[in-house]
């Protein structure tokens, strides 16, 4: 009993002790309590509001810091694959002298190059519609405005000092403005779409499931579908086959529904689905090559005439046909659909924001008129075809390659000039 009574008598000494202590603490803490809300007082607004951004200006920077963006390999596939398909079509095709024009007897066989890598555009749009409702901001546009001024401006002076192109340096101010002068189409297309992303995206985010998929196959089954059945040729919807924002939006739309619902439908992490997107892509062009070529045959010859009448209907080679949707889709799917190994995601994750100087270098007008149309200047009329095409194929990957690391170049550049924090800065400026 006596040891349970001093038992209690020290339990009872030490709370007295810790309340004492938790009293002196209070007392403490409320005096600091009241010396800063004495001195937040004597502050004016103006400085506790400034104060209050930038507090959280540093929690938002923390927050990024700790959820630090993981790129999607499947994504940056995508531009990698994509802008080598634009390289080969600008070998194949460009405004002065192509392959296919140079080579003109191989015509026929060569297009099936083109029909396989003439995809792109699509998948660009499809790519944007995927990630865009995540990162639209208006300082990514500001950014990319600054890539194309750079190059374009850049390009200028490069072939003015060192090519006896008769250029006038008075004309370097049109450079300065590649939109308002179309200089590159893609970007002027790009740039008319990025304005209405704010607003779209956030119909995009009302809108129910079963509402979407009925937009979705409502603008695919009128605007391409029925306008391909009825007539191709005519522009009805003013795509102008593609090379234009409306366009280009449309698929932003058609992407945004796939990156939306894409675990429902496309979330088979499998090689059985990346093979039946493999095939569909496949299946499609070699459809159109042959019945182009009127080279698909029927025994009936009834059906032979509508069905290849019907398939040269529908699988017309432009942007906005039957044919580039499937192929574009199939093959966007397919490339997301990889399970990656992690030294090859890291090499594509670090390459793909570099492919947009690829296209900014090598589809330059001047690049193209003094670069890439005498590419195959010393190459002989005789050379058979699987040279050719092996010929193309290099000298297309070598244009790739030399555009990536002048490219890679001008993003260091960049970064020493904290163009993309100046860039985010003034979009903070203008928001205010």
């Amino acid at each position: 009993m006596e040891e349970d009574s001093t038992i209690n008598l020290e339990e009872n000494f030490e709370k007295k002790i810790f309340n004492s202590k938790n009293i002196k603490l209070n007392r403490h803490h409320l005096l600091e309590e009241n010396i800063i809300n004495k001195i937040t007082n004597k502050i004016p607004d103006s400085i506790n509001n400034k104060i209050t951004k930038i507090k959280f200006e540093i929690k938002k920077f923390n927050d990024k810091k700790k959820s630090k963006k993981v790129r999607n390999p499947g994504i940056d596939a995508i531009r990698l694959i994509g802008m080598f398909g634009i390289v080969i079509s600008h070998v194949l095709h460009n405004r002065y002298k192509g392959a296919i024009i140079i080579f003109h007897k191989y015509s026929k066989n060569l297009e099936i190059l083109h029909i396989l890598s003439f995809w792109h555009i699509n998948g660009f749009a499809l790519i944007s519609g995927i990630i865009g409702n995540k990162s639209n901001k208006y300082s990514n546009l500001l950014y990319l405005w600054m890539q194309v001024v750079f190059y374009s401006v850049g390009i200028f002076l490069y072939f003015k000092i060192f090519s006896r192109d008769s250029l006038i340096y008075t004309d370097i101010s049109k450079e300065f403005f590649p939109i308002i002068f179309k200089r590159y189409w893609y970007f002027t297309a790009y740039f008319g779409m990025y304005l209405y992303l704010p607003i779209i995206n956030k119909g995009i985010s009302i809108l129910s499931h079963y509402e979407y998929r009925i937009f979705v196959i409502s603008i695919l089954g009128i605007f391409v579908f029925w306008r391909s059945y009825k007539n191709p040729n005519i522009d009805v919807f003013c795509f102008r086959d593609g090379f234009s924002s409306f366009w280009l939006l449309t698929y932003y739309l058609i992407g945004a529904y796939i990156g939306k619902y894409r675990n429902i439908y496309f979330g088979f992490k499998n090689y059985i689905f990346c093979s039946f997107y493999l095939f569909i892509f496949l299946s499609i062009s070699y459809l159109y090559f042959k019945a182009n070529n009127n080279q698909l045959h029927f025994t009936n010859s009834y059906l032979e005439k509508n069905l290849v009448t019907l398939i040269k209907k529908l699988l017309v080679n432009k942007y906005d046909s039957v044919l580039k949707i499937i192929q574009s889709i199939t093959i966007s799917l397919f490339l997301l659909q990889i399970n990656y190994n992690a030294y090859i995601s890291k090499i594509i994750c670090f390459l793909g924001p570099l492919v947009f100087g690829i296209y900014l270098i090598h589809s330059n007008y001047l690049v193209e008129k003094n670069i890439i149309s005498k590419v195959f200047e010393n190459t002989p009329q005789e050379i058979s075809l699987n040279s050719l095409i092996i010929l193309i194929l290099s000298k297309s990957l070598k244009i790739f390659i030399v555009c990536i690391i002048i490219d890679y170049l001008r993003y260091l550049l960049f970064f020493l000039l904290r163009i993309r924090k100046i860039c985010s800065y003034l979009e903070i400026i203008i928001k205010e």
